[in-house]
C-alpha cells in the first residue's frame, strides 16, 4: 500500500459503491481532509476521513496488516478512539470485523439530499430563539459556548477557512451558543450538513430554522445539500425531511471501538 496525496481516477471506481461521493468529491478538492492509500496494483484502497473509513476493492492479508498497523496505528487510535467503516460487501465486513474482533457493532446510516431550495425566510418554527449567522464578529465576541462551534468545524483548514467558504448558524439564547447548523464536506457544487441543539432547547423548531437559513444560502450559489444521520436517528430523519430534503439511500457501516 501507498499513500497517495488524493484519489485517483482507480481509486473513485473502487469507491463507486458508497453513495457519500460528495465526501470523496471533498477530498479531491481538498486533500488535507484525509488520508488516501492505495495499493500498489490499485487494486485495493482505503480513505481515512476524520473517524469515517472507507475501504473498497480486494481483500489481502497485505492490506488489512497495513490497515492494523501503518494506517490505524496507535498514535491514531488514541485521537480517534472510534472509526466507522463503509464497506461495499460482505466479505470486507467480514474482514474488518475479523480484525477487530469484540470491538465493533453492526449499524446502518442513511443519506438524505436537497437539491438548491429557496425558502423566502420562512422561518416561524421556533420561537423566542435569536439565530445568528456565524461571522468573525460572533466568533471573536463574548459569547458563552463558542468552543461548540469551533470543535465542530474540522472539514475547513480553520475557523477563517469556514468564514471565507463555509456557512453556519447558530441560536445565541442567554448569551450561549446553544447549537449549530454548519456546512461540511464543501465543494464546488455539494455541501453536508453538521447539526446539533443543546437537549434543553429541542423541539422548539431551531434546529428546523437554522436548516432552512442554511438552505438559503446554499440556494444563492446552487449548491446541493446532504443530510447524513444514523438511520435509527427518527428525529434527526424527520428534520430533514421536514425541510424538503428526499432519502438517497440506507448503507450499513461497522462501529469500532480502537
Amino acid at each position: 500500500m501507498i499513500e497517495i496525496l488524493k484519489p485517483n481516477k482507480k481509486m473513485r471506481e473502487l469507491l463507486s459503491f458508497t453513495p457519500l461521493q460528495y465526501m470523496i468529491d471533498g477530498v479531491e478538492e481538498n486533500p488535507k481532509l484525509a488520508k488516501s492509500y492505495i495499493s500498489e496494483t490499485e487494486d485495493t484502497c482505503f480513505v481515512l476521513l476524520g473517524v469515517y473509513l472507507f475501504a473498497a476493492g480486494e481483500i489481502t492479508k497485505e492490506s488489512l496488516d497495513y490497515l492494523d498497523k501503518q494506517i490505524l496505528t496507535e498514535k491514531a487510535r488514541n485521537e480517534l478512539e472510534i472509526i466507522i467503516v463503509f464497506y461495499p460487501n460482505e466479505d470486507w465486513k467480514n474482514a474488518v470485523t475479523n480484525l477487530f474482533p469484540n470491538k465493533y457493532s453492526l449499524y446502518e446510516r442513511s443519506l438524505y439530499r436537497m437539491k438548491p431550495t429557496n425558502f423566502d425566510n420562512d422561518y416561524s418554527s421556533s420561537q423566542g430563539a435569536n439565530i445568528l449567522k456565524i461571522t468573525s464578529e460572533l466568533l471573536n465576541s463574548n459569547v458563552d459556548n463558542i468552543n461548540m462551534i469551533i470543535n465542530e468545524v474540522t472539514t475547513y483548514d480553520d475557523m477563517d477557512d469556514f468564514v471565507d467558504r463555509g456557512v453556519g448558524f447558530t441560536p445565541v439564547i442567554n448569551n450561549k451558543v446553544c447549537g449549530f447548523c454548519t456546512s461540511e464536506y464543501p465543494t464546488k457544487t455539494e455541501l453536508a450538513i453538521g447539526i446539533e441543539v443543546l437537549k434543553e432547547y429541542q423541539k422548539q423548531g431551531i434546529a428546523k430554522d437554522m436548516t432552512k437559513m442554511l438552505l438559503n444560502e446554499a440556494y444563492k450559489k446552487n449548491i446541493t445539500v446532504n443530510w447524513e444521520c444514523w438511520k435509527n436517528n427518527i428525529a434527526s430523519a424527520k428534520t430533514a425531511m421536514s425541510c424538503g430534503f428526499e432519502k438517497v439511500a440506507d448503507y450499513p457501516v461497522i462501529f469500532v471501538e480502537l
